[in-house]
């Protein structure tokens, strides 16, 4: 893979050294290099540092990136707020020649120049743009199938977008998709893009620092299972400062977890190897949900591609469109396939009601990704029949075929109109290719294949979006 210059900040190494932990494991799981920028000091901070003296702001931030661009390797940062200085210092120094000669002049004295030869990106960006989900998606061995997780961005990964241009500054989507390719739902809500508040802390009242916090807090745990993040500032409003609100009697609970442990937990870390346990808000409760939802979706999971089928439920943009449902009101299909992810998958598959799909294809036709409840019928009459639970017509049909490779017998109305009479059947070579297959299956073993792509999609990671949102079931 890739080696990067890592550049840690403050705060996570001191206050929050899980997050090296599971940063360090799964980027390692990955295959990538992160090498020491050593004698780093702060970023510097733009909230107490560029207001204080703006020039040292810039002489400190070019300092940073001197020693790492004479490193040679692009630099990685897992924290929003090294992030945006970092970028924002560099984008100014770029540009403003003026201002990068003051700056070289007072670095020269310690044997430095910044050059504006140096790539920063963010740990986000660097997973979606350089490592890419395909990578990622190849070492996931336990997928946040039914997890629900809130995902928050935070200011400083993708403001200001004058120098930051890894995202839309409003209506980002990459963290997102990250979030969705481990398997879990990332939940939308009004206060996605709202300030942690962090800031807050600088002023008078150091109740106005927790505002901002309570209010998402409050949103998100009636629709999420965890909210996820990757920035430390905001961790430490969402985390310590809601265990602090706990603390004073206020009925807040929602799991802080940092992206690379969610990675981490679906790359098949245990909790304790990620640090989880040294949270402030207890992980505790969304863990054993991730086991017990992960263990009631076993059998589906054999047999779906669960994002895939979360994505065609939450669609539902064809179950108007599908003719039986106008006649026969009880087959609704999108519930159906809602039970199947909710961990109904044996209750569906004996139920008759999955026979009234009729393999029209209408939904198919006008599926927007040609995706298409049909194909999950199918799957599901399959498993039906494997079970012994199919209606007699249907076994009646297969056992026809299986005895004389055929779907029916001529009768004494083909003399009566003077036909010649038919071929003869090829029912035995049937009969021999079918035992040659019932022993191609005992002696190989089970597995669905990849999912649906075309040939344009590749690997190419500027179509992740699309792969993401028109996901295939694994046919069997």
């Amino acid at each position: 893979m890739t080696d990067y210059a890592v550049f840690w900040g403050c705060t996570i190494p001191a206050r929050f050294p899980f997050m090296e932990k599971s940063i360090r494991l799964v980027l390692d799981e990955l295959g990538v290099g992160l090498f020491e920028i050593e004698g780093a000091t702060c970023c510097p901070t733009k909230s107490i540092i560029k207001v204080g003296d703006d020039f040292t702001w810039y002489v400190t931030a070019a300092r940073n990136l001197a020693l790492a661009e004479n490193m040679g390797m692009d630099l990685i940062t897992p924290c929003n707020g090294c992030y945006s200085t970092l970028k924002a210092a560099a984008s100014e120094l770029n540009i403003n020649h003026e201002l990068r000669n003051e700056v070289n002049e007072i670095l020269a004295d310690v044997g430095l120049e910044y050059k504006g030869t140096l790539q920063i990106k963010h740990l986000v960006e660097a997973l979606y743009d350089d490592i890419g989900t395909e990578a990622i998606k190849s070492r996931i061995v336990l997928p946040l199938d039914g997890m629900n997780i809130a995902v928050h961005y935070g200011c400083h990964m993708i403001r200001p977008s004058s120098a930051i241009h890894f995202d839309d500054p409003n209506h980002p989507t990459k963290f997102d998709i990250l979030v969705e390719l481990l398997g879990a739902k990332s939940v939308d809500h009004p206060t996605k893009m709202l300030c942690c508040g962090n800031d807050l802390g600088n002023v008078e009242d150091s109740s106005d620092a927790v505002a901002l916090s309570r209010e998402k807090i409050l949103e998100v745990q009636e629709i999420a299972d965890a909210m996820t993040l990757m920035c430390p500032a905001c961790f430490t409003q969402f985390d310590s400062k809601q265990y602090l609100m706990q603390k004073s009697g206020e009925k807040l609970h929602m799991p802080i977890v940092y992206f690379t442990e969610l990675m981490g937990l679906a790359f098949g870390f245990k909790p304790s190897e990620l640090g989880m346990n040294m949270h402030r808000v207890e992980t505790d409760t969304f863990i054993e949900t991730f086991h017990e939802r992960s263990k009631h979706l076993d059998s589906a999971r054999q047999h779906f591609d669960l994002a895939a089928l979360r994505r065609c439920y939450e669609c539902a943009a064809c179950v108007d469109d599908c003719p039986v449902t106008k006649i026969i009101p009880r087959f609704e299909p999108n519930r159906m396939i809602g039970d199947v992810l909710s961990g109904k998958l044996d209750e569906i598959v004996e139920s008759p009601d999955i026979w009234y799909c009729t393999n029209c294809y209408t939904c198919y036709e006008l599926c927007p990704q040609k995706f298409g409840m049909v194909k999950v019928f199918d799957k599901l009459k399959q498993l039906s029949n494997e079970r012994g639970t199919a209606p007699e017509s249907f076994q009646g049909g297969l056992k026809m075929f299986m005895d004389t490779g055929k779907l029916g017998e001529p009768t004494a109305m083909r003399k009566k109109l003077k036909l010649p009479e038919p071929p003869k059947s090829g029912v035995d070579d049937i009969k021999k290719l079918i035992v040659l297959i019932e022993e191609r299956k005992g002696s190989i073993p089970e597995k669905g294949p990849e999912p649906e792509s075309s040939d344009d999609e590749d690997n190419d990671n500027d179509n992740d979006n699309d792969k993401l949102q028109t996901g295939e079931l694994n046919e069997m």
